[in-house]
């Protein structure tokens, strides 16, 4: 595992593409802290550009990295596998990490004269990302995680409850400091959007991200942006209760930023205390991480009941696979028996 991790981390300089089209030259990646931070909301601003193109259909969410660790295997065990006789490989594994991104985005890519915009609802394996793909522009976007987790409790499976989330989103706020810090020497390529921020100041944020990705400001429908529907709401224009992807015209209700604040103390205390640190991290004001000895010791037995019943429930889980293991086992024995006697 410390072979492939090293392998993992094998980048390429921000010049080492290895024959993409010129014109296709940069695409662009967004990769949202969690499901539900605005990454489809970005995606649809970036797609008003007429020099932007959207993947193939239906592809709406890549999800190359989340499933990456295949592929970093994959090089690991080829590079092992060729014989130190034939003389130096040096940059080869750069290279064959390189050629297997442009292969993935060439699945992708579906116009040849503007650039791709893909996404993807997760930062999983983020710390590979210029080694597949060294000539891309990322954006990578955060969203207060109290409206992530609000938002993920209300539309995501039944198994994203408060608990789980304030983790999963504080799990992600930390692979995105670590990513920070080892890529800060390439700083050039990647950027850090705020989801709120893009509500409070749509215009100048977008022109700011426009720059960085060296797309044309002033081709930007900058109007129609600012009257782009709503998409996917936990909340905005639900029918029947459930979360839906058609678009739904923004009015003055529309205050995705807002929602957490009707949490009872307890909520917010408790997502303090699993993701306080993370949240002030990132740059999110409002989070008090003074807990008394009495609240310390109130979480930590709560932390304890998490641990042992995820432990529990995956010993189920175990279990069950096992038993319908033996189970098709049997049935097979069986039919093979029955069709042995038949003869």
């Amino acid at each position: 595992m410390a072979k492939i991790e090293s392998m993992a981390a094998i980048h390429v300089h921000s010049g080492g593409s290895t024959g993409v089209n010129p014109r296709c030259a940069d695409p662009i990646f967004i990769h949202g802290i969690l499901p539900r931070s605005g990454t489809n909301f970005l995606w649809d601003l970036l797609r008003l550009h007429p020099d932007c193109a959207r993947a193939r259909e239906p592809v709406q969410e890549d999800l190359f990295l989340a499933h990456s660790d295949r592929l970093v295997q994959f090089v690991h065990d080829v590079c092992g596998a060729w014989d130190p006789m034939w003389g130096s490989f040096a940059d080869l594994p750069e290279q064959l990490f390189a050629h297997l991104g442009d292969g993935l985005l060439s699945f992708l890519r579906v116009d040849e004269d503007r650039r791709l915009v893909t996404k993807s609802p997760s930062v999983a394996s983020l710390h590979q990302f210029f080694a597949f793909f060294p000539s891309a522009r990322l954006l990578i976007l955060v969203r207060d995680g109290r409206s992530v987790v609000h938002s993920a409790t209300r539309s995501l499976a039944a198994d994203w409850d408060f608990e789980r989330s304030c983790r999963e989103w504080a799990e992600a706020a930390r692979t995105i400091r670590n990513f920070q810090q080892a890529e800060s020497a390439r700083s050039n390529r990647w950027r850090i959007v705020r989801y709120e921020d893009l509500v409070g100041d749509l215009e100048g944020q977008l022109r700011s991200i426009l720059e960085f990705l060296t797309l044309d400001v002033h081709r930007y429908d900058f109007e129609a942006a600012g009257q782009l529907p709503v998409r996917g709401s936990s909340t905005f224009g639900r029918h029947d209760g459930k979360t839906h992807w058609e678009p739904v015209a923004k009015d003055e209700t529309f205050a995705p930023t807002e929602r957490w604040r009707a949490w009872p103390a307890d909520q917010v205390r408790r997502f303090e205390w699993l993701a306080g640190a993370e949240q002030v991290a990132l740059g999110y004001p409002g989070v008090h991480r003074h807990f008394s000895l009495a609240e310390t010791a109130a979480h930590t037995l709560r932390d304890w009941r998490w641990r042992s019943d995820r432990r529990a429930r995956l010993i189920i889980y175990r279990t069950r696979g096992r038993l319908a293991l033996r189970t098709r086992a049997t049935r097979l024995l069986h039919a093979v028996r029955a069709r042995t006697a038949a003869r």
